[in-house]
């Protein structure tokens, strides 16, 4: 009887192991994603990757689950997306650069005459080229972002460029970043973002800049209290997904992941409406918003633009024929009556 009872629990426990390896084998588990943002909490921009991490999930049918991944600096991001470690990111222009020095053109101080210049140029000119590019990282572009313009944040009201003039001011890693405050004739600091709150607090720089939906989420807010409207360099931004991974894809994943991101028109639209109110709510909190007029603007622009070619030859790589395809969008869009 007992040898009998041992070969029923034997026969039972192959039946339950066949089971369990018929189920492994037709039913996959669900692929984990982490979306990468260094969007802080309370900016508009955190909505457009959860919103991005959420139609991947339930479009998937929960084959990929997709989740925002707050990294504070996005050179981290673009350097572990290359490695395989993460899987999706946005990343700026700038944050890109570090890695991809060519996407620095994009925020070339004072490129752009309009916004309308600006999403024509990129959108039907310069997006194909960088498409190559970032794929010769490793990198594949699904869509584009919007963070919105830079300015100048400051200790005090800097709103000449006599102001900034041998001051100390935080230089980002990116090659924009340098021509802008190198052109001024200031005090460059370079470090990378995570420094630059206490950097302003103890005094060790005066100023930066930064956007402002994203300058009000940090301390620059109050230890830099003044933004001054130089407008001078756009941020946008790309969503990206390593490429292995990407290569991977069905059509289908392939199809729905680019459609996840939320257009771009929208966010441009989005974005510029939600500054303005926040502006106003800065100042009645104590903070200080000092638009410039066109002529004042000029000022800063003209000790800039002299050495924008420079920028291009110093950065080398594709850099020519990105530079290349923003002149032809520039002359087409010009062509066409925009301004």
């Amino acid at each position: 009887m007992r040898g009998r009872r041992r070969i029923l629990a034997a026969w039972a426990a192959v039946c339950v192991s066949g089971a369990l390896a018929g189920t492994a084998q037709g039913q996959q588990a669900p692929q984990s994603w982490k979306v990468a943002s260094a969007a802080q909490p309370g900016s508009v921009l955190v909505g457009y990757v959860d919103e991005t991490a959420a139609r991947i999930t339930s479009g998937s049918s929960g084959a990929i689950k997709a989740e925002r991944l707050f990294v504070g600096s996005e050179q981290e991001i673009i350097q572990q997306l290359v490695r395989g470690r993460l899987e999706m990111g946005s990343v700026s222009y700038t944050g890109a650069s570090v890695l991809i020095p060519e996407a620095a053109l994009l925020n070339m101080p004072y490129l752009w005459r309009s916004n309308a210049e600006r999403d024509f140029v990129t959108d039907q000119h310069a997006l194909p080229v960088l498409k190559k590019i970032y794929e010769a990282k490793g990198l594949v572009i699904v869509g584009l972002g919007e963070v919105g313009w830079n300015d100048v944040v400051c200790k005090k009201a800097c709103l000449a460029p006599a102001d900034v003039r041998n001051m100390k001011v935080r230089i980002s890693p990116a090659p924009a970043s340098k021509l802008f405050w190198t052109s001024l004739g200031s005090n460059g600091v370079q470090m990378p973002l995570s420094e630059l709150f206490p950097a302003l607090q103890s005094g060790l720089v005066e100023a930066a800049d930064l956007p402002f939906l994203y300058y009000i989420t940090t301390p620059a807010a109050q230890s830099a209290p003044h933004y001054v409207m130089t407008r001078h360099l756009h941020h946008g931004s790309t969503m990206m997904v390593n490429k292995r991974l990407w290569d991977s894809l069905t059509p289908e994943q392939k199809k729905l992941i680019e459609s996840s991101r939320p257009d771009v028109a929208r966010q441009r639209k989005e974005v510029e409406a939600d500054e303005r109110p926040k502006m106003e709510d800065f100042k009645k909190k104590g903070g200080f918003v000092h638009e410039l007029a066109p002529a004042q603007r000029a000022e800063w622009a003209k000790l800039v633009e002299p050495n924008q070619e420079k920028m291009v030859k110093e950065i080398g790589g594709a850099a020519p024929e990105l530079w290349e395809a923003i002149q032809k969008g520039k002359k087409e869009f010009a062509a066409k009556g925009g301004k």
